[in-house]
């Protein structure tokens, strides 16, 4: 297990930016996800890491020693790719094999670490077959054996789910993750989907444009976004956003969003007088009914029309003339969910965020 530390690191192609002062720590056996939309550079990001790209400004450290100018294979790092990268002439076997032969392990240590990788992933069954032979998920997972059969100090993951069908990529998802407790390696996993990042990380690095936006434990950063555009990152069904202005009333202040919804601020200093808001509110973060939610915004809504993806229920509603959509996993209750008229969200899920800016400005119920 080994400590990462990014330091600075800047990258540019033909003048563009593509890396901009990036710097975090991946602790020693800590799993961190890097996740942002394709662009973003999380692919430059791996490769400098990996040594297959130079940065231009900027330092790598594992475990404290400069690792800058070394190459690939001084770094000891597996590396797993988007797409499958085997060699189209070899078995299973001889391309799980491939990196040990490179270090000239003798071949009874070989054959006992292809073994135990492959029995590992589940894939033992297959050590025979060509690439070309088996199934995309088989493949990845091929992939995946020959990146750790040499137990380097790092492994890097760069989208390996993308190019994967729904099922075989939910399947393989568990299954990294189960490999991530079971070997307590050092791993950056990168990712454009905030449920993949959700499910497998500890620490997310959220990254934009090529610079680092938000970096935190997952589920903090969820909660907590820095901006609306990270909030629309973090949920795979983005955020009800709902303009709002700041009012004082008799009672104190209020967030009016229109006549059908005002939200009571009177215990938030940071949130000013006469100035404008935005309101966002993650789908999964809305009840149909207050039961055993504690200190719950009680919401009035008309419902449009409701999707059904057969697993979930996507409910969409108006606030008078705001849209609002709310995502249940009971789709048992669709003719119920058709007749709401009124929603509940606890008062520490409802996020508020500067209108100028689009910055967070404090979760209500909350202040953090």
């Amino acid at each position: 297990m080994t400590e990462v530390v990014i330091e600075n690191i800047t990258k540019q192609f033909r003048g563009v930016s593509i890396l901009e002062n990036v710097n975090f720590k991946v602790r020693s056996g800590e799993v961190a996800v890097i996740l942002g939309p394709s662009g973003a550079g999380k692919t430059t990001l791996l490769r400098i890491i990996a040594g297959t790209e130079s940065p231009d400004q900027g330092r790598i450290y594992f475990d404290g020693e400069d690792v800058t100018s070394k190459p690939p294979k001084e770094r000891d790092i597996g590396m797993v790719f988007q797409t499958f990268a085997l060699y189209p002439h070899m078995t299973v076997y001889d391309n799980i094999a491939s990196p040990l032969r490179a270090k000239k392990t003798s071949e009874a240590e070989i054959r006992k670490r292809v073994h135990e990788i492959a029995e590992l992933l589940g894939i033992s069954h297959i050590l025979n077959k060509r690439p070309q032979e088996c199934s995309g998920g088989e493949a990845q997972r091929v992939v995946i054996a020959r990146a750790l059969v040499k137990n380097p100090k790092i492994c890097l993951f760069d989208e390996p789910l993308t190019n994967l069908d729904y099922k075989v990529r939910e399947v393989l998802r568990m299954e990294i993750k189960r490999l991530f407790k079971e070997l307590k390696i050092t791993a950056i996993y990168s990712t454009p989907n905030p449920e993949e990042a959700a499910a497998l990380g500890e620490t997310l690095i959220h990254l934009r444009n090529g610079r680092v936006i938000q970096i935190g434990m997952v589920r903090e950063c969820f909660k907590h976004p820095k901006d609306v555009e990270a909030a629309a990152c973090y949920s795979p069904y983005g955020v009800n956003i709902l303009e709002a202005t700041c009012l004082k009333q008799e009672r104190g202040k209020v967030l009016k969003v229109n006549d059908k919804l005002s939200i009571d601020v009177g215990n938030h200093s940071e949130i000013v007088e006469g100035e404008e808001y935005l309101i966002g509110i993650y789908p999964h973060d809305i009840f149909p009914a207050e039961a055993g939610l504690k200190n719950a915004l009680r919401i009035p809504v008309t419902v449009d029309f409701l999707e059904n993806t057969g697993s979930e229920l996507i409910i969409n509603m108006r606030v008078g003339d705001k849209l609002l959509r709310m995502l249940s996993t009971e789709v048992e209750r669709i003719r119920e969910f058709e007749r709401l008229q009124y929603v509940y969200v606890p008062l520490e899920n409802i996020i508020i965020f500067r209108k100028s800016d689009e910055s967070r400005v404090c979760n209500l119920g909350v202040n953090v």
